[in-house]
């Protein structure tokens, strides 16, 4: 066996025996209902990509349906079970995206399946544990996505021409709206939901979107009353790395958190969470080589994060 592989092999088997010495003395199991909220459409895409497939197993991330919340909807449960944890999960589904660090920050929720940019959750660490990176700095890129018509009549090559171009996010997504405050567009508008921006930009109501990009040409996503595409060979990147939290407040935080942080450890020796974020398109190589539009990492995040109170526990579906 050559010298590098022998390296490598013994790293995972010590790796392996090193997380599951520490499974085996500190498992956390609870048959107790745990609620997680979770997005209407993003539980659906996820039961119908897994299908019958075991979640420790599955592996088909190229298959319709995938993106990355899905992506992390499946690792992040197979990283518990890797740490050891145990746990009967009660998802609750609706339009979460503006609430769910809130209602973990105060102990309502036990995680979130849904990573957030570490920007977004440094400053509440008194409250949530981080873990590792999921996704790491500037690995998240992007598409400038536009209806059809646009498709056919813009051509973006440098920033300031999207300086004449309106686009639709959310002030929710903190890192998503500061990133585009500073590329400058004609009008910045907020919409809440990501389907209404998707419509609002697919009926020319806004001009643009950012969206990460599909796994293959042509990049699009298509719905219910939608249809957008990306500009071709420009792209953004968010320097910053996404990462799940934990909430301190809840009686099961400190032990979960150990388990998360245990799988995810074997993952990322394996070589799971990227092959998966690759095999979805989410990491996209063959975008490699196009033109990114903000090179230069800011010097410090000024996203702000959403306030740590919340009046009511996730527990309607």
């Amino acid at each position: 066996m050559p010298q590098a592989l022998r390296t490598k092999f013994l790293a995972s088997a010590m790796l392996l025996a090193a997380c599951g010495a520490a499974v085996a003395g500190s498992a956390v199991t609870s048959t107790k209902p745990i609620t997680v909220t979770v997005e209407t459409d993003i539980y659906h895409y996820a039961q119908t990509l897994l299908g019958n497939d075991d979640i420790m197993t599955f592996h088909a991330f190229d298959r319709a349906y995938c993106q990355r919340d899905v992506v992390e909807f499946i690792l992040v449960q197979r990283a518990l079970k890797l740490g050891g944890a145990e746990l009967n999960f009660r998802f609750a589904t609706g339009n979460y995206d503006a609430r769910n660090v809130r209602l973990v920050v105060d102990g309502f929720l036990l995680l979130s399946f849904d990573t957030v940019f570490l920007s977004q959750a440094s400053p509440l660490a008194d409250a949530v544990y981080i873990s590792s990176p999921m996704i790491r700095s500037s690995e998240f890129e992007a598409g400038i996505f536009v209806s059809a018509e646009n498709l056919k009549k813009l051509q973006v090559r440098r920033a300031e021409e999207l300086q004449q171009l309106s686009f639709v996010s959310s002030r929710d997504w903190p890192q998503d709206w500061q990133l585009l405050t500073e590329l400058k567009p004609k009008q910045l508008v907020h919409e809440g939901d990501w389907i209404s921006m998707a419509k609002m930009v697919s009926r020319g109501w806004v001009d643009a979107m950012l969206v990460p990009f599909t796994k293959t040409p042509p990049y699009m996503y298509q719905g219910n009353g939608y249809s957008i595409y990306a500009l071709p060979n420009v792209k953004v990147a968010m320097h910053d790395s996404r990462h799940f939290i934990v909430s301190k407040k809840h009686p099961l935080g400190a032990e979960v958190f150990a388990a998360l942080q245990r799988g995810l450890a074997i993952m990322r020796q394996r070589g799971d969470i990227e092959t998966a974020y690759q095999q979805c398109g989410f990491i996209n190589t063959a975008v490699r080589d196009w033109t990114l539009l903000n090179p230069q990492a800011p010097a410090a995040s000024t996203a702000t994060p959403i306030p740590a109170t919340a009046n009511e526990p996730a527990t309607q579906p």
